[in-house]
């Protein structure tokens, strides 16, 4: 059998998935994502310059940054030079040596079998013009006929020597006529007869042909062997030089300087877009599940998500404004502390620290390489909400200032030492660290009042400066109605102490008790604490129409409360302190007085009940000080008695239903009650009387 509790389970899931308040979290969660992937990943140029060789310059351009690029025209123009260097690669042939010999022999062969015939000269002659492998000119072909034997022997030996010694070297195509001077110079050297000599270097230059085959393949990869042994010709653009004036034609050079500093078709690849999309989507669930498992009030109130995202996209909006800026120091300026101060003024400083710590993993990002500004982001805000902590008044953010500057020149020194950094570098870096702590705070202070008021949070600052009695409707109340200015200040000392005990805001309760009864200005005669030498006004007034001008110092003091622009918070505590009590003086009159019966309803207040426990706090406090005040002769038991029935009587009614305050906070509460007003109302040993 399946419990209750199983039963329903699965329907609450499923009810809360489709509510409203799930689908706008869902939404801004969806928006955010969006909103930070796209500050994040895309880089926005307001210019993109689209130009081409030989274009007039639009305008004059100068290098925003120092950069280093690779000069690609004299590059390719070594490299040329390098390849056209190398020696062409030859393969030798062995065959064309062994042909030129074998066709030297046979020419010999032939020369032999004709001299040796009986025929005539004539006959010899025309016997060896038909033979057509002899490649003999036709001149001498009668001077090899009538050389001695001897000496045709000696041309036999000598021609395949000259021959190997020729070919053996290898002849390229281009070297042939070189092959042929050398031939003749070592003709020269021979003895013999000029016959003889003509011969032999007809027959040795009739066989001599190239030996060595062009290699193709061997020859590029030589070429680009040398190609690859130049190194990339480096040039530097140095920042703030002019790439070229307005009007002035492009060329080649000035379109690789301008790519290097990424001012031409600048595009953003979608896996840069896709990583940052990851990296923001798992920063947004690791925030999820921090809200809910450590800050549950901030996930359940969809104004402080609102303010918590609004923060983070301010931030990066305004880091991306900064890497624009055409300048390599702007972003050493940008105030990355001033989010996480925000956040732990405004909603909490635990939930600070997280972002303290993903708004730099994102600023890494869009930074690219370079991680000094995540590392001076995450060292100064961490820094500043350690300085926040105790705020009494505006002025104390300055500390913040102080402690992020700091932090800020100590990671300025610790990079730059670590990088070796020049002495001019290290000073400007350390100088825009300094100014960048303060800048963080300024913005943070110059924001504060405008997130108040938007986003309707009391910050303790805000309150600090309401509870200064200088405040204009705090100076109102004392000068127009002092015995409830005085009053408002018991109920705030007994509000605050008794907050401090349960855990409560104490700061808002000690604030809230200030401006409880700021409605009572409009008329203060009507209140016995502001009737001093006066008459009660309410003598001659019926009952109703005396609870209608009690109850309705709410409906007043709700008007100047907006007048004067008071907090929400503090609105609610004015709305809420007498939740729905019976106004039972007045009430208990009309019923003596009347005939028929009295509605109950006409003698309470509107409502509603205290929603907090800082509301219920000063409504026990408001209660129980008046109540106390009339006691003729206080004791100590008579005080603490009466705090105990007064808080027993609201519980009774259910006026603290819906506060959150548990029986354990009430018994402290009375506790603490007893001991304050016992301290001030404390018997006095009388003064004796003097004659004067």
């Amino acid at each position: 059998m399946k419990l209750p509790f199983m039963q329903q389970r699965p329907d609450v899931k499923f009810t809360t998935l489709l509510s409203p308040e799930f689908g706008r979290r869902l939404f801004l969660a969806v928006v955010t994502f969006l909103v930070a992937t796209a500050l994040v990943s895309l880089e926005w140029v307001p210019q993109q310059l689209q130009l081409t060789v030989g274009q007039p310059a639009p305008r004059k351009i100068v290098a925003h940054k120092t950069v280093t690029y690779e000069d690609k025209d004299k590059t390719e123009q070594l490299r040329a030079n390098a390849a056209e260097l190398v020696e062409p690669v030859y393969d030798p042939d062995v065959s064309v040596l062994q042909e030129s010999l074998v066709k030297l022999e046979a020419a010999f062969e032939k020369i032999e079998q004709i001299r040796s015939t009986e025929l005539s000269a004539e006959q010899k002659l025309e016997r060896l013009a038909t033979e057509e492998q002899l490649c003999l000119p036709t001149e001498l072909q009668g001077v090899v006929l009538d050389l001695s034997q001897e000496e045709f022997s000696g041309l036999e030996k000598k021609a395949p020597e000259l021959v190997r010694f020729l070919m053996e070297k290898g002849i390229r195509q281009s070297d042939l006529p070189v092959a042929k001077a050398t031939l003749l110079e070592k003709i020269r050297e021979e003895s013999g007869s000029s016959a003889f000599k003509e011969v032999l270097q007809a027959m040795v230059d009739s066989v001599l042909q190239p030996n060595l085959v062009y290699n193709h393949e061997a020859t590029q990869r030589r070429q680009q062997a040398a190609r690859e042994s130049i190194q990339p010709v480096e040039k530097t653009a140095w920042q703030n030089t002019v790439i070229v004036r307005e009007g002035d034609p492009i060329t080649s050079e000035h379109l690789q300087v301008l790519e290097a500093l990424d001012l031409l078709h600048r595009r953003t690849h979608w896996t840069v877009v896709l990583g940052a999309a990851l990296a923001v989507g798992f920063l947004i669930i690791l925030t999820a599940a921090y809200l809910r498992f450590l800050t549950p009030k901030v996930l359940k109130d969809f104004k402080m998500l609102l303010l918590l995202a609004s923060i983070a996209l301010g931030t990066l909006a305004l880091g991306r404004i900064f890497l624009l800026i055409p300048v390599d120091v702007a972003i050493k300026f940008f105030p990355a502390a001033a989010g996480p101060l925000l956040v732990a003024i405004l909603l909490d400083s635990r939930l600070s620290v997280l972002v303290a710590a993903e708004l730099p993993l994102l600023l890494a990002i869009m930074a690219g390489p370079d991680l000094t500004l995540a590392m001076g982001a995450l060292g100064g805000s961490l820094a500043g909400i350690l300085a926040v902590q105790k705020v009494n008044q505006r002025s104390d953010l300055a500390r913040a200032g102080i402690l992020i500057s700091g932090a800020n020149l100590c990671i300025a020194w610790t990079l730059n030492l670590i990088a070796m950094a020049e002495p001019l570098r290290l000073l400007t870096d350390s100088l825009a660290g300094i100014i960048n702590g303060f800048l963080g705070v300024i913005l943070a202070i110059g924001l504060l009042p405008f997130i108040e008021s938007a986003f309707g949070i009391t910050t303790p600052i805000r309150l600090l400066e309401l509870a200064n009695p200088n405040h204009p409707l705090l100076k109102r109340l004392l000068l127009e109605a002092p015995g409830t200015y005085h009053h408002s200040i018991l109920v705030g000392n007994l509000a605050e102490t008794a907050a401090d005990a349960v855990g409560a805001d104490a700061l808002l309760s000690r604030v809230a008790s200030y401006y409880h009864d700021v409605g009572k200005i409009k008329r203060p005669e009507f209140f016995i604490e502001n009737q001093l030498l006066i008459s009660n006004p309410h003598d001659k007034m019926s009952p109703n129409l005396s609870a209608l001008v009690i109850t309705s110092h709410i409906k007043e003091g709700l008007e100047l409360a907006r007048q004067f622009k008071l907090p929400p918070a503090i609105r609610d505590i004015i709305e809420q302190h007498h939740g729905t009590t019976l106004v039972s003086y007045f009430y208990n009159q009309a019923v003596a007085e009347a005939e028929d019966a009295v509605s109950e309803d006409n003698f309470r207040y509107e409502g509603p009940l205290p929603q907090t426990k800082e509301a219920a706090l000063v409504m026990l406090a408001d209660v129980v000080e008046a109540a106390v005040r009339s006691v003729a002769d206080p004791t100590p038991g008579k005080i603490e008695g009466l705090i105990r029935k007064v808080i027993k009587e609201r519980l009774d009614e259910g006026q603290l239903d819906q506060s959150d305050l548990t029986l354990k906070d009430l018994d402290q509460t009375a506790a603490v009650f007893a001991k304050v007003l016992t301290g001030v109302y404390h018997q006095r040993v009388p003064y004796p009387d003097k004659d004067i």
